[in-house]
């Protein structure tokens, strides 16, 4: 088992994933557009993103090794959420979707800021320990969730995909 303070392979990635999904969300949410072909690739993007650092925090167990913590019912609640979101989203629901996607969002924020404040969290302590490698690291995650962004708004838009919002789904 890891100490209070290790990185692992695991933390690394669910790390990363959680910080394209910042970035993707945000993206998403600026997006004048909504239902259009891009919103939902690049949502589509940022759920798998989500089901992944929600499902993955269930392996990582530092703050109560070997058992769950108050981290882990925050994880179900998301997985929750997010699964009400595309449910509500298939329905034509959109205004429970939008709820529920930009709630999920809002508690990413929330993981993010609780994961960065505390200084005994892996993510503080490196910065600590390596401010230019995991400084260079977070603006190359941010870059490639930009560039995700662009590239497929630029390649829906090159073969015709029309930007206009779709009807919802008959209830």
């Amino acid at each position: 088992m890891p100490t209070e303070h290790s990185w692992n392979a695991l933390i690394a990635v669910h790390a990363v994933a959680a910080t394209f999904a910042l970035v993707v969300g945000a993206a998403q949410l600026v997006r004048r557009r909504r239902g259009d072909r891009p919103h939902r690739v690049l949502g589509w993007t940022w759920l798998s993103c989500m089901y992944f650092t929600a499902f993955s925090s269930f392996w990582i167990q530092q703050l109560r090794p070997g058992s769950f913590s108050w981290i882990h019912g925050l994880s179900a609640f998301t997985i929750v959420t997010l699964s009400l979101g595309l449910w509500n989203a298939r329905r034509g629901n959109i205004r429970a979707h939008a709820g529920n996607m930009i709630g999920t969002y809002a508690g990413l924020w929330g993981a993010f800021i609780g994961v960065v404040a505390v200084p005994s969290r892996l993510v503080p302590q490196a910065f600590q320990s390596n401010w230019l490698a995991m400084s260079g690291l977070t603006l190359a995650i941010v870059a490639v969730g930009l560039a995700l962004v662009a590239l497929v708004t630029r390649l829906l838009a090159q073969v015709g995909v029309p930007s206009t919002t779709r009807e919802p789904a008959a209830i």
